[in-house]
């Protein structure tokens, strides 16, 4: 089936952005030979200024992709080591837990199974020195599991991540993503700093639920955080780009070799599952990963990213060459996604993204080994009963609080340990899975948002 006719995405991408409160957003759909583009809205409510296809958005924790190919780089030149110890390459790292900081690997940063709570998002500053800054202020940082035991989100581990590349190449991080990989992919406007992205259009963030957007009064997240996505803003091309590159064995449009082919493999590669039902289903070495038609095997790549007030998405299916690409500055952009991508990727791709799991009414569960308070960096999430439902109050810690409000959710089950709820102001389900039992029968973690928060009522 051919792309589809420009005038109806730019309408179809008009009309969504209205439906879902998205102040301005690019989408871009990709067959494998060519590729159709809208753009809508605005890149601020304040300023009206009209999104184009040029316009740089914030693709937030896409960046991880690009992270983890500057390491395999580095592998690949016999610079870095996935399984051996970090400190091999960085001899003063510490964390809170002496025996994590002796063992972990680079590929358990990269598969996100350290255990370190991902979530800590101290400022190190602007200088040359702020991820080396970031990566000592670790040491005090705890784990939320033990080192490998499961898959939970870690943007820190992205960030020692990156500090690794620039031990290994020499360089700062934003010059080798730069000279490694922006500039090789044809990709000059892809952006790590705000003087870089200046010479640009670029879209601002909007914080709270469609219908009372405000511009979100910080631009950026953390400078020191860049390596895990805190800073990077790009065109929806620049993100296509990256993933003809992973589609194509690691070589760019124009022939360049940027990664080699087993390199590809390895990002490609399972290494650690999710809960059944969550909205994603495995982990390579930072990709994410989907058996989207069921056969067993993993077929569907990307990565979301998500800042203060911006949000992006990467899909792309090796097999058929398709790719979705959208980049979002507010609103209820996961819904928009979820209908997109829906709505083209059969289209493109011959296969289609499954159904969230719905709630099933007639399934029977015990609460009290649910019921407690669980967190971590972030915040915490207390599980109670009200009325006979079951609620889940989210509350961010200090750190958190211009990200995240407060709030409850509804949580209805879907399958035993685990339940799904609409947050307020959006319309896609999130997940909730409670795991383990404790010494008391109770769940011992809450995995919730791609991460594990532990119980902390002991």
């Amino acid at each position: 089936m051919p792309l589809p006719d420009q005038t109806r995405l730019q309408e179809t991408l008009t009309t969504a952005i209205e439906d879902f409160g998205v102040p301005g957003a690019t989408l871009l759909l990709w067959d494998g030979a060519g590729f159709a583009e809208a753009s809508a809205g605005v890149c601020n409510i304040e300023t009206k200024v009209p999104v184009t296809p040029d316009t740089l958005f914030q693709i937030g924790s896409i960046t991880k992709l690009y992270t983890a190919a500057l390491c395999l780089q580095l592998v690949e030149e016999g610079k870095l080591k996935l399984d051996a110890p970090v400190r091999e390459t960085l001899p003063d790292f510490a964390l809170g837990d002496e025996d994590t900081a002796a063992r972990v690997t680079l590929r358990h940063l990269l598969n996100h199974t350290s255990g370190l709570d991902g979530d800590f998002f101290k400022d190190a500053g602007r200088g040359e020195d702020r991820i080396a800054k970031y990566v000592g202020l670790l040491k005090d940082v705890r784990q939320v599991h033990p080192l490998g035991h499961m898959f939970s989100y870690c943007n820190a581990g992205f960030v020692v991540a990156g500090r690794m590349v620039e031990a290994a190449s020499g360089m700062g991080w934003d010059k080798a993503i730069r000279t490694r990989l922006a500039k090789p992919l044809g990709t000059p406007s892809f952006s790590t700093l705000p003087e870089q992205a200046m010479r640009h259009q670029t879209a601002i963030g909007h914080l709270g639920v469609p219908g009372s957007l405000i511009v979100t009064p910080i631009a950026y997240l953390a400078q020191s955080n860049a390596p895990a996505g805190s800073m990077p803003m790009a065109r929806a091309r620049d993100v296509l780009a990256f993933a003809r590159m992973m589609m194509n064995k690691g070589r760019a449009p124009d022939g360049t070799q940027i990664l080699l082919p087993e390199s590809v493999a390895a990002m490609h590669g399972f290494t650690a599952a999710c809960p059944a039902g969550m909205n994603i289903d495995a982990i390579g070495l930072a990709s994410f990963m989907w058996d989207w038609d069921g056969d067993g095997t993993y077929e569907t790549f990307g990565h979301d990213g998500s800042t203060i007030g911006q949000a992006a998405w990467l899909r792309y299916h090796p097999e058929s060459g398709a790719a979705f690409v959208l980049l979002t500055n507010g609103g209820n952009g996961k819904g928009m996604a979820d209908k997109l991508m829906a709505e083209y990727f059969p289209a493109l791709g011959h296969i289609a993204p499954p159904h969230m799991p719905l709630a099933d009414p007639s399934l029977d569960y015990a609460a009290d080994p649910l019921l407690g308070r669980y967190g971590k960096a972030s915040g915490t999430i207390d599980i109670s009963q009200k009325d006979g439902r079951l609620i889940a109050h989210h509350a961010p810690s200090a750190e958190f609080a211009a990200l995240q409000g407060i709030y409850d959710v509804e949580l209805h089950p879907a399958a035993p340990g685990l339940f799904v709820g609409v947050p307020p102001g959006y319309t896609r389900p999130v997940t909730y899975h409670f795991l383990e039992e404790d010494r008391f029968g109770r769940a011992r973690y809450l995995h919730h948002g791609v991460r594990a928060h532990p119980r902390l009522d002991e």
